[in-house]
């Protein structure tokens, strides 16, 4: 069932209220800055949700600690998805791990091969496909498969950088 990388390169949590949420992770735990931005269903496509035409739309904040991405989810609008089969609308708290994934159909017939249901598949446009699995019976949080798309890996790269020599100011980059 392993994904086609072992390393984990994200922890993400489903949040209520993002703006707050990165402000504490920042203030707290002087995690930042966090690049925060609005992704409608429009800018997905071939999304599914549990193999059937799917719909997601969320608002995103991406900090790092060190070499790990730490990604506040907080979900929008109704349609059934990933993060609202963890939580229900107010709820918040752990989501998945993040892996990269070299072949990312292997993978989820991995994950499938072993019991794991595939919850959203989708491609960002222009960019990568991704995937979340449920793996809660597994090890009890979602896991989610992202392609290694040039353009999104150059940017969380400059993003990993202004982490380092983040000064604590701007905790928040709106995209």
């Amino acid at each position: 069932m392993a994904p086609s990388r072992r390393e984990v390169t994200q922890n993400a949590w489903v949040v209520t209220d993002l703006e707050a949420a990165a402000g504490a992770w920042s203030e707290t735990l002087g995690i930042g800055p966090f690049f925060m931005g609005t992704y409608p269903a429009s800018l997905f496509e071939d999304m599914t949700y549990r193999g059937a035409p799917g719909e997601l739309t969320m608002k995103t904040a991406i900090a790092y600690s060190g070499d790990l991405q730490i990604e506040l989810i907080e979900p929008l609008g109704d349609a059934p998805n990933a993060y609202r089969d963890v939580y229900a609308d107010g709820e918040s708290g752990f989501h998945h791990v993040c892996f990269w994934s070299d072949d990312l159909d292997a993978d989820l017939a991995a994950y499938a091969a072993s019991g794991a249901v595939t919850v959203n598949v989708g491609r960002m446009r222009g960019g990568p496909r991704f995937a979340y699995i449920d793996t809660r019976a597994q090890f009890g949080c979602m896991t989610e498969l992202l392609e290694p798309h040039p353009h999104v890996v150059e940017m969380f790269a400059g993003w990993r950088e202004r982490a380092e020599h983040w000064d604590g100011e701007e905790a928040i980059v709106r995209l």
